[in-house]
């Protein structure tokens, strides 16, 4: 949702670094609700098992235990267990108060996986279920503005907060939108459509190269040659047309095009990217590829000047087929090209 620093003049943060968006996630959720629901789990809960021994069958508040793997004491490790087992066993105990703390882990455990939609519903279900419960009254999660709030109040502040801030940070997840003139090609492919469009606002020489080659049909006939799951497949050499496999990748005109590393446009899955070989600093003539997945660890290491518009199955039906060493066995052909 992986989940930089934003606009020009302001150096990209390497996908190893910390970005602001992991801290705010970390700090706010991971660090603030998640934890401060099973911490308040490991101290409540055994003080409750004391005093409600006689009131509540022991062996529930065992089952609980069993299934969140809550220990027998204050200071035993809790692992919490999965929010689809704890949510079952919270709906098999409306009746009594162990099914809200079973509530109340499923919480902590949706909030650990960043699924704060889900984590909602189970705070409000908390909150409606068991009105009384500690977690549904106690104001203990301090906001933004110095205010404390309850489990479900901070859940859905945080939550509206998080929107707000990817919102406006929406580069750190997706490239820029395409200007409305900006030029698309249509690749139609021996295993279906794909459209692309281009930022020749942004990378105009990697653009101008690449429509240029359409035209000429230097594309039509060439293979998709190699596939990394998980990351790319790539094309654009004219040597796969009629040359033997171990001479793919290794084809194309003999000029190559300078760089044009726009600080806002990265690798994000469906990028089109004009290769670069390892050690150049400088693209290739004619190849490229499409990216599979987010890939920035790339960023600044080669051209974006473009992104997928349409066909992101066919993308994922090439690079699903049956790849040796890189190459696939059965690889996709470039039929025809068409500016659009």
């Amino acid at each position: 949702m992986a989940k930089h620093k934003a606009p020009t003049q302001v150096t990209i943060a390497s996908i190893q670094g910390e970005t602001f968006f992991h801290q705010f996630v970390d700090r706010y959720w991971k660090l603030g609700v998640g934890l401060a629901v099973v911490a308040a789990v490991a101290i409540l809960i055994p003080t409750y098992l004391r005093k409600q021994a006689r009131e509540t069958h022991q062996t529930t508040w065992d089952d609980l235990r069993s299934q969140a793997d809550l220990g027998n004491d204050i200071f035993a490790q809790i692992r919490g267990g999965s929010a689809e087992t704890l949510a079952v066993f919270a709906d098999r105990n409306q009746g009594n108060a162990v099914g809200g703390w079973a509530k109340a882990l499923e919480v902590g455990a949706q909030v650990q996986a960043e699924k704060l939609d889900e984590a909602g519903k189970a705070a409000e279900q908390l909150s409606s279920r068991w009105p009384d419960h500690f977690l549904s009254k106690a104001k203990l999660y301090p906001g933004s503005d110095g205010a404390t709030r309850s489990l479900h109040e901070a859940i859905g502040a945080g939550k509206s907060s998080l929107q707000a801030w990817e919102k406006e940070h929406a580069f750190l997840f997706a490239n820029p939108a395409l200007p409305a003139d900006a030029p698309k090609v249509r690749l139609t492919t021996s295993k279906g459509v794909i459209v692309v469009g281009l930022y020749l606002d942004r990378a105009p020489k990697h653009v101008e190269n690449f429509l240029r080659l359409c035209r000429e049909g230097l594309y039509n006939g060439t293979k998709f040659h190699k596939v990394l799951r998980g990351s790319l497949i790539q094309g654009g050499d004219p040597n796969t047309v009629a040359g033997p496999p171990e001479s793919w990748g290794l084809g194309g005109p003999e000029t190559t095009i300078d760089g044009e590393d726009d600080p806002q446009l990265r690798h994000f899955k469906g990028a089109l990217v004009a290769y670069r070989a390892p050690g150049q600093s400088v693209s290739h003539g004619s190849q490229f590829f499409l990216t599979t997945a987010d890939q920035n660890q790339m960023d600044g290491q080669s051209v974006v000047f473009g992104r997928v518009l349409e066909g992101e199955s066919v993308v994922e039906t090439i690079e699903s087929g049956a790849v040796v060493d890189g190459q696939p066995q059965d690889p996709a052909v470039i039929e025809s090209v068409e500016i659009q």
